[in-house]
């Protein structure tokens, strides 16, 4: 059958047979899109009916929905299929990668330490040292621009070597009610529940010994001000039914391309810390021990990370956690997750588990224009209308940058808080 280009629609006793070149259309069109598998059976019925073709059972009685149960486990197996074979292609570039780099030397200069390390609450078991000189391939593959260096060590206060941001989604949800059936690809962008459950378990311990003293660039009375005003903030409040639903939400971490690199399932009442701090522990375990990483999360003067969305904040979080104040993170702004959800829209109504490699397969497709575009568009645009504002000022920038820390140290410190919030 696959040598004439028919897809069967079971692996044995199959009953009927598909066109390969429908199933690739199909998976083409569902990536654009997600229309479930009952729309094209349903118009495939149409069509035949139409054209005097009418399915009939043994007994010769009309069958009402002859294509939706055996086009859907053509299409399943199909993708399996297809996930296999790249795969393989994904292996065999990687052993010559492998070939390649014991047969070159390749010339460092990689430091010994980070210049300034990021200070993380994982676990120092999650991060395993990597004894190469490069990330972990399967960050290498999800986006090349961010991991495929070979020097790393820039930094924090210059923007550090990786941006990522991560947030949270409660419209991707999985109904109690409809189970888990036989797993039929290896979810390599999720997290493991196992994994995450034990970072969850690793915070609850910490936070039960005794709290270090901890003087911060923010006043703790802003940050209090920002965890009270943000729903995100509480990890306990209900925002989708758990009696109805078992995986409640996504978490998911991009990176500053707006590439997907890795998800966890939410299955607790709220956006708890366990899931931001899992998949940024798990990213460290694939990254080089001196390479320096900059984490935008919506509440991340609270986590003590670089801050993504600044609309109701306190004015103080702004001056310190704000990317567009920040040295070092030029056009990164931290929103590129909800550029994902927004890209992720349709698959609200019908998931797949295969659809965040396919939008991460399409994006790292465009990552050339991508940058192409920021290049045009913010590097040189934006640069040239900042040095006619710095030119119109009739102040030199060396006296603006003086001014700017002065206005930063009195509206940071503790007197200012209440005036400025």
């Amino acid at each position: 059958l696959l040598h004439f280009g028919l897809f069967p629609t079971a692996p044995s006793q199959p009953r009927m047979a598909v066109s390969m070149d429908l199933l690739a259309f199909y998976r083409s069109l569902f990536e654009r899109s997600c229309d479930a598998i009952n729309a094209l059976a349903a118009a495939l019925h149409t069509h035949y009916t139409r054209r005097g073709f009418h399915f009939v059972n043994k007994a010769g009685h009309s069958v009402l929905d002859p294509f939706r149960r055996t086009l859907g486990s053509a299409v399943q197996w199909f993708n399996v299929l297809t996930v296999e074979v790249d795969t393989k292609i994904d292996n065999a570039i990687q052993r010559s990668r492998e070939i390649v780099r014991h047969s070159t030397p390749i010339s460092s200069s990689l430091p010994s330490t980070p210049s300034k390390a990021a200070d993380s609450p994982t676990s120092s078991d999650q991060l395993a040292p990597n004894a190469s000189l490069t990330c972990a391939q399967v960050l290498i593959q999800r986006c090349p621009a961010c991991f495929g260096s070979t020097k790393f060590g820039k930094p924090l206060d210059d923007g550090g070597d990786i941006h990522v941001a991560t947030d949270g989604n409660f419209h991707h949800r999985h109904r109690r009610c409809a189970g888990d059936s036989s797993p039929f690809y290896d979810p390599s962008y999720f997290l493991s529940k196992q994994f995450v459950d034990a970072v969850g378990d690793h915070i609850a311990k910490q936070r039960k010994r005794p709290a270090k003293e901890y003087h911060g660039p923010v006043p703790d009375e802003a940050i209090d001000d920002c965890e009270s005003s943000y729903d995100t903030a509480d990890g306990n409040k209900k925002k989708t039914a758990t009696d109805i639903y078992d995986d409640t939400g996504l978490m998911g971490l991009i990176c500053r391309h707006d590439l997907p690199l890795f998800f966890a399932n939410i299955d607790s009442p709220g956006e708890q810390q366990k899931y931001a701090v899992a998949l940024i522990s798990h990213l460290f375990s694939l990254l080089l021990e001196t390479a320096t990483v900059m984490v935008f999360y919506d509440i991340g003067c609270v986590l003590a990370r670089t801050l993504n969305k600044v609309r109701r904040t306190h004015w103080a979080c702004q001056l310190v956690y704000n990317p567009c104040l920040v040295t070092g993170l030029g056009l990164s702004d931290g929103e590129g997750t909800e550029r994902l959800w927004s890209r992720l829209i349709k698959l609200i109504s019908v998931e797949r588990s295969s659809s965040a490699a396919a939008v991460g397969h399409e994006m790292r497709a465009d990552l050339g224009d991508w940058i192409k575009r920021r290049l045009k568009r913010g590097v040189q645009e934006q640069g040239q209308a900042a040095r006619e504002q710095v030119k119109e000022s009739g102040h030199s920038i060396a006296d603006l940058k003086q001014q700017w820390a002065l206005q930063k140290d009195s509206q940071l410190s503790i007197r200012a808080r209440t005036f400025f919030s």
